[in-house]
């Protein structure tokens, strides 16, 4: 399955027969008279998925109808897409650490050798004392399916550093105990995970640090009870369905069943 909706309203939508994902140009090209090209960086790259289903029945059809009708408001949208869930659902600059939620207690650091090996791009550091904090929030979860969160950290060579997994409610309170797992040395990068079940009322999840982290890298977020191989980022936390389209493919007296195209876009 695959979700579109708001926190704690996510409509449950097949997964796509084939489903296309494109992120805009980053750079705006020019030629100057010399003959020389230049190009300008475009901060973000919104992403659009062009996506299509083989074979609908009209409840099925109903659902993205909902959406394109208006029905649900005009958005924007969380938009789960099974890459997302299954892979990571952090957006593409979580994953990669360019964003995160703001804070004075850490900043963002260079390259550094992951645990498996291949080289991060960023990393971030952190100057926590005594408490934790949450680096991502309004990740979308569901209750009862489990949310692990992953990442590679390492401490001060004195306290092993650990991660935090949070719930939250539509009120944006916490939601039960925050669950804890330390990393098994006490010294250099550790692939840690901890895995949470989100209660009845949860309608986020939040990924969050111990003091005793002091540098991060490759956070991951999955729909799963337990660690998965580390993946980019797929999740969209901003997005509008739009350009639906319907062909009638066969009928008969127990129904109608159709093909369907549709767009997602991302926005802000």
């Amino acid at each position: 399955m695959e979700y579109f909706g708001e926190l704690g309203r996510l409509v449950p939508l097949r997964c796509a027969s084939t489903e296309r994902v494109q992120a805009a140009a980053r750079y705006v090209p020019s030629v100057t008279v010399e003959g020389r090209r230049r190009v300008q960086v475009i901060p973000a790259s919104p992403r659009t998925w062009d996506l299509s289903w083989g074979l609908a029945d009209p409840s099925e059809l109903a659902a993205l109808s909902g959406f394109v009708s208006g029905a649900w408001g005009a958005g924007p949208f969380h938009w789960v897409p099974v890459q997302a869930w299954k892979h990571n659902l952090l957006t593409p600059r979580e994953a990669m650490l360019v964003d995160h939620v703001p804070s004075s207690f850490w900043t963002t650091g260079g390259p550094v050798v992951a645990v498996d090996g291949t080289l991060a791009p960023r990393s971030v550091i952190f100057s926590l004392e005594g408490s934790w904090r949450s680096i991502f929030v309004d990740i979308p979860c569901i209750p009862g399916t489990p949310v692990t969160w992953s990442a590679d950290i390492s401490g001060d060579g004195s306290l092993k550093p650990s991660l935090m997994a949070v719930c939250a409610d539509a009120a944006g309170d916490q939601i039960g105990s925050a669950t804890e797992v330390f990393a098994d040395e006490y010294d250099g990068l550790q692939r840690v995970s901890v895995t949470i079940t989100p209660p009845p009322d949860a309608v986020s999840f939040r990924a969050g640090i111990s003091f005793r982290v002091k540098r991060l890298t490759r956070p991951q977020v999955t729909w799963t009870d337990g660690p998965v191989p580390y993946s980019p980022g797929y999740g969209c936390r901003a997005a509008v369905l739009d350009g639906m389209s319907e062909d009638l493919i066969a009928a008969n007296s127990f129904g109608t069943w159709s093909s369907a195209q549709f767009t997602v876009m991302e926005v802000g």
